[in-house]
């Protein structure tokens, strides 16, 4: 991280000309989309960010003179960037806690190196973002390590060598499908029997045909909830028997809920946080959230929790809340144990996170170790029950 920070420094300086009348304190900006069509996405984040928040106070871990600007994007990469500047104009932000869809960062962050903000998104996971700006971070894995997973897992783990794919949204697409078929087809030798466009007309059609023809093992769909949604009940009523594995984004909103008995057994990577663990500090956190909120926490308000988390460190350390210095903390600062995990950044600034597998059992959420484990457990249990049977006859 040492030739990120050095090569900031011009940047840097040449920023401190557009924010040197606001003043030296630590004031973050948060954007998310509150309204629009990532409007779910932004809920959770927020909902993490709070709590964040709130468990920090009650710690008295928050640094003195702390500030946070709240600002919803609409969903619009060009709103995301009127809101960065008028942040840095308004409140002196030096840190920015957004850019939550690909489309947004990807829209603010040539603004970064312009007005010397640091920006940490919680959720953006288009492919090569972070290479884009020394002043750009995430905690959210790449894009590329789905793809890389779910190609692995399918081949390797499952046992599927043929498989039908479903594409949906092309944009996000885009970031997973090449690296899964580099993955899948080149590196492993696996087949991807028919490739169903889902933005096409009459794609049902085309899937029928495929599944028609057999020896498909199973189905990998990409796209956003919905999408999922569409494709997973369509291959339950025909019937199908093979492996469903669908991206992360299946585990948003209420697309599995929705889904119901039709989820059951479905299959996708997500980063590594799973709140049926009892470890800490997971449990404490999926604890408190659901005390807080009623309901189980999410992947992004996990993300949305430990980037309010990390972004409480790194002002903890900044003296003063300057952008050089707050680049100096990011890299020197250490580690930070979040609820995801482990927060230490590459030389790009992408979190070094790897997706885990994780399905859906009995209607809950388990990561695929720990299912494994408990069909092990449930297997033994009916194995020792056959076997004292008899003589309890």
């Amino acid at each position: 991280m040492l030739r990120r920070v050095s090569s900031a420094l011009g940047v840097v300086i040449a920023a401190i000309g557009l924010t040197a009348g606001c003043g030296s304190k630590p004031v973050v900006g948060v954007i998310l989309p509150s309204t629009g069509p990532a409007a779910s996405y932004g809920e959770s984040i927020e909902s993490g960010i709070r709590l964040a928040l709130s468990d920090a106070r009650a710690r008295e871990a928050v640094p003195a003179g702390f500030e946070v600007v709240w600002a919803d994007s609409g969903s619009e990469p060009a709103r995301a960037v009127a809101e960065l500047r008028r942040m840095v104009a308004d409140n002196g932000v030096k840190m920015v806690i957004g850019g939550a869809t690909s489309g947004e960062a990807l829209a603010m962050i040539p603004v970064l190196d312009e007005l010397g903000v640091v920006c940490l998104s919680p959720s953006a996971s288009a492919p090569g973002l972070a290479q884009r700006s020394r002043n750009f971070f995430r905690i959210y894995p790449s894009d590329e390590l789905e793809g890389h997973t779910a190609g692995t897992f399918l081949f390797e783990r499952l046992g599927q060598p043929r498989i039908v794919l479903f594409s949906g949204d092309a944009d996000y697409a885009s970031g997973i499908e090449p690296e899964f078929l580099k993955q899948f087809e080149e590196a492993l030798g696996g087949e991807v029997a028919a490739d169903i466009d889902l933005s096409s007309a009459g794609w049902q059609q085309r899937a029928d045909a495929a599944l028609a023809g057999g020896g498909l093992g199973a189905a990998y769909v990409i796209g956003y909830a919905p999408e999922i949604l569409q494709v997973v009940r369509y291959l339950r009523e025909r019937a199908f028997t093979g492996r469903i594995v669908t991206t992360s984004t299946f585990y948003s909103g209420d697309a599995i809920r929705e889904a119901g008995a039709a989820a059951e057994g479905v299959m996708f990577p997500l980063p590594p946080f799973d709140r049926t663990s009892e470890k800490e500090p997971v449990l404490s956190f999926v604890n408190r959230y659901m005390e807080s909120y009623q309901r189980a926490p999410d992947v992004f308000a996990a993300h949305g929790y430990d980037a309010m988390g990390y972004t409480l460190q790194v002002f903890t350390i900044a003296r003063p809340p300057e952008t050089l210095e707050i680049l100096k903390a990011i890299s020197y600062g250490g580690e930070f144990n979040g609820v995801t995990g482990p927060i230490l950044f590459d030389e790009s600034g992408d979190v070094k996170h790897y997706p885990k597998m994780f399905l859906v059992s009995g209607g809950q959420v388990l990561s695929y170790q720990r299912y494994l484990e408990t069909e092990r457990k449930r297997i033994l249990n009916q194995v020792q029950d056959l076997l004292a049977a008899p003589q309890a006859r």
